[in-house]
């Protein structure tokens, strides 16, 4: 059994609190599904382009993807997929969504009228 067996094995046995210790919450600049990290129940916060942030469990996204991402190529090449606008419309009802009030751009934030 190869070591990425075993530590995979060793992450399904643990329960979701202890998930949630050992892999915390990410912020992100964009959405991202990860083959290697299916199993982790990974929380990934991101702000879209309409500037709302959005939060989603990784596992549960990518679970209801897996049909189609096995069949694409980057998939099967890197095991890995992004979107830099917003999730895929067919997994949002997976996310929680808040409309942000300010703006960052390049470090300065304004606030929206």
């Amino acid at each position: 059994m190869s070591n990425q067996e075993l530590l995979n094995n060793a992450i399904a046995n643990l329960s979701n609190e202890e998930k949630a210790q050992i892999f915390p919450a990410i912020t992100r600049k964009n959405f991202v599904v990860r083959k290697n990290w299916l199993g982790r129940n990974q929380v990934i916060t991101f702000v879209n382009k309409k500037n709302v942030q959005v939060t989603y469990n990784h596992d549960d996204v990518l679970e209801l993807m897996l049909p189609k991402l096995n069949i694409m190529p980057c998939w099967i090449k890197r095991g890995y997929w992004s979107q830099s606008t917003d999730m895929p419309s067919n997994t949002r009802h997976l996310s929680e969504r808040v409309c942000l009030d300010v703006v960052i751009v390049e470090g300065e934030i304004t606030q929206l009228s």
